[in-house]
């Protein structure tokens, strides 16, 4: 029995993943205005995507893939008997929902996971589905390391302003921190698929302190940390080092989430 992944573009890769035969990845879309309408991580650069967001007047706006585009993707994995497909969480966008109508649409075995993450955590995800089947699990076992992965993935990220969380709507429970005092900086992180605030503080300093003071733990106990940033490689660089770490895996955020945190964006994911 084997058995294919399929995710979406708000998952982070590490390096190897997307040449892999047994991976395929969907791509959301952002847009700008009525008539600019782009393919996450593929129709426009990092560089420019950011470059546009700081200057444009218009902000973007994004959007899961169709059903038909899952579809599509099903067919092309003939040759494996099942596919687990991972997407970014339901309470961020309808993705899951069209990975789910699209399996049933084909005949033939095709189960969804909502990952309640995205990015980095859903890129440890998927890395822990990939284990598995390296290992020689059969279908069942491999949902069961995906399912145990989604229980127990961490993401914390800081961000510079909670603009563009407020504005794009996907700024959850952290509502309550708007408006608060000038230079606070918070730190955010994923729970139950959703923004929640993690803790407010005072400065950029004390906004990495309180990164690495809950990540440690993880980080002592030899944990596989994700770290992510947009534009803002240096902060990343200064969390990993107050961590004691090597950066073996990080992502540049791309644009369908990065529209949503904002320039100046870094955060850290482990399991």
């Amino acid at each position: 029995m084997t058995t294919a992944v399929v995710t979406d573009s708000t998952t982070s890769l590490a390096p190897g993943v997307l040449e892999r035969p047994d991976v395929r990845v969907v791509p959301l879309t952002f847009h700008f205005g009525e008539v600019e309408t782009y393919t996450d991580k593929l129709d426009m650069s990092n560089e420019e995507f950011y470059e546009r967001l700081r200057d444009s007047d218009v902000f973007p706006t994004t959007a899961q893939p169709a059903p038909g585009a899952f579809v599509e993707t099903y067919e092309v994995l003939s040759d494996y008997d099942d596919i687990l497909v991972l997407t970014l969480s339901s309470k961020f966008s309808g993705t899951y929902e069209s990975a789910l109508q699209a399996a049933g649409m084909v005949e033939r075995p095709v189960h969804v996971l909502d990952t309640r993450s995205a990015e980095m955590g859903s890129g440890l995800i998927l890395l822990e589905a990939l284990r598995c089947i390296d290992e020689g699990g059969d279908f069942d076992e491999v949902r069961r390391a995906a399912e145990m992965a989604i229980g127990g993935a961490n993401v914390l990220f800081a961000v510079g302003t909670l603009e563009y969380l407020a504005r794009s709507g996907r700024i959850g429970r952290a509502q309550r921190l708007l408006g608060t005092a000038l230079d606070v900086r918070p730190v955010l992180k994923v729970a139950d698929g959703e923004i929640v605030p993690f803790k407010r503080t005072r400065g950029r300093k004390r906004q990495v302190a309180s990164i690495v003071e809950e990540v440690r733990p993880a980080a002592e106990a030899g944990r596989t940390l994700y770290f992510g940033h947009i534009a803002a490689p240096e902060l990343l660089s200064e969390l990993a080092e107050r961590l004691g770490v090597e950066v073996k895996l990080v992502a540049e955020i791309g644009g369908v989430v990065g529209s949503h945190v904002g320039l100046g964006a870094y955060g850290v994911a482990h399991l």
